[in-house]
């Protein structure tokens, strides 16, 4: 983070300074640029954290993040009749004012294009006679992408041992101090295993919260049975010790609920679980299977694409046979077809 943001302050003369944090997925790239973000919203004049680029143009398309980005800097509602309109208002609308903008999850050079190419940055004088100032950071996992538009790039690499101790401490045991004797080669162990990776620190770390050493190391002895960069097979040991009911929560959530609200989520899932959802959540949350962010559940890449293999391997060739579906081309086939079964696991 001061890395980041000593050179963020480096070019802080420049019209334009823009910095490409990239990595693999799960290394804490999201995370980084969220703390660098919080840290220097006060410098400017106005910010915009844009999460989940790549997703959000996926669903909802450019017109929607530009929508977002109007209205967060402008500080007002703002409705779009196209994208062209978008970049347009962008272009007339922010003109010479200072601003921040955070980029998350970016795979496409042509997501970049619809901020970066020709529009008002790229202008080395707006009409008032005053040079823009853009600070611009964007997350990915491809840094290739950063070449061509000449981001400063920023790799974030796994933890070092001691690091990833340091986290799983904080969350097994909820402290940075010292802990039991016995408890330290099983604390190495799993950071060994993990790679370093945080999200997986993180998920493993919070499973075994308030276990016993003897709980530990029979969670222990599954990971030593897992190939050492095979992330998702870590992820699904947590999946494994939930409840059936919370692994259904989860499993419908990961398919089908992602970036919706709580209510939302309690409203459509109450008839299937009573009144339980608000605990099954809070016990998603608790072991780092899911986010709540906004008031709205969020999850990390790796562990969505886990439920929804998890989900598939149920019935990988029979598509009606599934309880969940959530490709369009699925869910057409099984309506033609006329395929539904009428019994799920």
């Amino acid at each position: 983070m001061l890395e980041i943001s000593k050179r963020l302050d480096e070019e802080s003369s420049n019209a334009i300074s823009m910095i490409g944090i990239h990595g693999m997925g799960g290394v804490g790239k999201s995370t980084l640029a969220r703390q660098v973000y919080n840290l220097h919203t006060n410098k400017f004049e106005h910010s915009c954290f844009l999460q989940n680029v790549r997703e959000e143009l996926n669903r909802h398309g450019l017109k929607r993040l530009q929508r977002i980005l109007l209205s967060q800097i402008l500080k007002q509602d703002i409705n779009l009749a196209s994208e062209q309109q978008g970049t347009w208002m962008i272009k007339n609308q922010l003109r010479g004012k200072k601003v921040l903008l955070v980029l998350d999850d970016v795979d496409e050079h042509k997501q970049l294009q619809a901020f970066v190419g020709k529009s008002v940055w790229s202008e080395s004088e707006s009409k008032s006679g005053t040079r823009p100032r853009l600070a611009m950071i964007i997350t990915t996992r491809d840094k290739q992408l950063l070449t061509p538009y000449g981001f400063k790039r920023y790799e974030v690499k796994e933890l070092s041992r001691e690091n990833a101790i340091q986290l799983l401490k904080q969350k097994a045991f909820k402290t940075n101090d010292e802990v039991v004797q016995r408890y330290e080669e099983v604390l190495k162990d799993v950071a060994t295993w993990t790679s370093g990776l945080p999200l997986a620190l993180e998920v493993i770390g919070s499973n075994l919260f308030g276990k016993t050493i003897e709980e530990w190391e029979s969670a222990i002895k599954q990971y030593q049975r897992i190939p050492n960069k095979e992330t998702l097979k870590i992820l699904k040991v947590s999946f494994d010790a939930l409840e059936e009911e919370e692994k259904s929560v989860f499993l419908d959530i990961t398919c089908c609920l992602k970036g919706y609200k709580c209510r939302e989520i309690e409203d459509i899932l109450h008839s299937l679980y009573d009144n339980c959802m608000k605990y099954h959540i809070g016990v998603l949350v608790d072991k780092s299977l899911i986010q709540i962010s906004d008031d709205r559940v969020t999850l990390h890449d790796l562990i969505e694409n886990m439920g929804k293999e998890i989900d598939r391997q149920k019935s990988p060739k029979e598509t009606g046979k599934r309880r969940r579906l959530w490709l369009l081309k699925d869910i057409i086939q099984v309506l033609k077809d006329n395929s539904v079964s009428e019994t799920h696991e």
